[in-house]
């Protein structure tokens, strides 16, 4: 299982590709445009939004701006952890047999091409389950949905257009970027940190998820620039950031929002407030708001 989802996730990254996808989600659908390339070791990557207020995000290597035209502002992140489409591994080295099984599901067209239809079933009620389409040569994701215990499909995201064999385009980035000198710069930054240092720790760990990082970011919140501290965990499939900031929030603790697969819970700690927010169940985030302790 573990060197099927690698190759996955290395297509995915490794590869170039472009073209066309949608998200469904909640009863909301969003179409994008996607070019992903590698060019002397560095990955580009431009994604834009044809629905709604325009976004376009633009990636080389670590560094993501996200410009908004219509608000004349670029948002740069120094320190950018992208798990979208058609990404699938959060982290490497989790133990997935643990908590899924994989089975496969015989072979489909998607998007023009041939594809491998494979269901990754949840071993427990703390995640999701998975059924994917991936194009059978490149190993590369083409159609994902998310599942819940009874089967339901909470979200889809799928390819309605691709190419695989896309001629590179060195200057992707600075094209994106053209007109936009006179556009309003923001910096979200992110530091990297420990639990210890930031005062926080779990009681008790969630199954099969662990630990990828906690890092001190720099939010806008109610138009002003705010210190919060995001912690991220993951099972390798699924994953759960923990924000923690200064209370601010009118809303009861236990207020909880949901949309197709994702769930958001509000919890106090102290003067502090949480969101624990994530692609899981609601469950899985009750448990993380009730870990979660502050040490000092």
């Amino acid at each position: 299982m573990r060197s099927w989802l690698q190759r996955v996730s290395q297509a995915a990254k490794d590869r170039n590709y472009s073209g066309v996808f949608v998200v469904q989600s909640g009863g909301r659908i969003v179409t994008s445009t996607i070019d992903h390339y590698v060019v002397h070791g560095n990955t580009l990557e431009r994604v834009e939004t044809l629905d709604g207020q325009r976004r376009i995000l633009v990636c080389h290597n670590a560094e993501t701006r996200t410009i908004l035209p219509d608000a004349r502002l670029i948002v740069v992140e120094d320190h950018h952890t992208d798990y979208s489409f058609p990404r699938m591994l959060k982290t490497p080295h989790a133990d997935y047999a643990t908590h899924y099984k994989l089975r496969q599901e015989g072979h489909e067209r998607c998007a023009g091409y041939v594809c491998d239809v494979t269901r990754i079933i949840p071993q427990d009620d703390l995640r999701y389950g998975y059924r994917l389409w991936t194009e059978q040569r490149s190993g590369l994701l083409v159609k994902a949905q998310t599942l819940n215990d009874l089967g339901k499909v909470l979200d889809q995201v799928a390819f309605t257009q691709l190419d695989l064999n896309p001629k590179p385009r060195p200057d992707l980035i600075s094209e994106a970027l053209k007109g936009t000198s006179n556009y309003r710069i923001e910096h979200m930054r992110a530091s990297l940190s420990t639990p210890q240092a930031q005062g926080w720790a779990l009681s008790h760990p969630i199954p099969g998820f662990e630990s990828v990082g906690i890092y001190k970011r720099r939010l806008m919140l109610h138009g002003k620039p705010t210190e919060v501290t995001q912690w991220l965990f993951s099972d390798g499939l699924a994953s759960v950031s923990l924000f923690a900031g200064p209370s601010a929030d009118s809303r009861q603790p236990g207020a909880s929002l949901h949309m197709g697969d994702t769930n958001a819970l509000l919890a106090r700690k102290g003067a502090w407030s949480v969101i624990v927010i994530g692609a899981v169940p609601a469950k899985t985030l009750q448990l993380f708001a009730d870990s979660l302790k502050q040490l000092h």
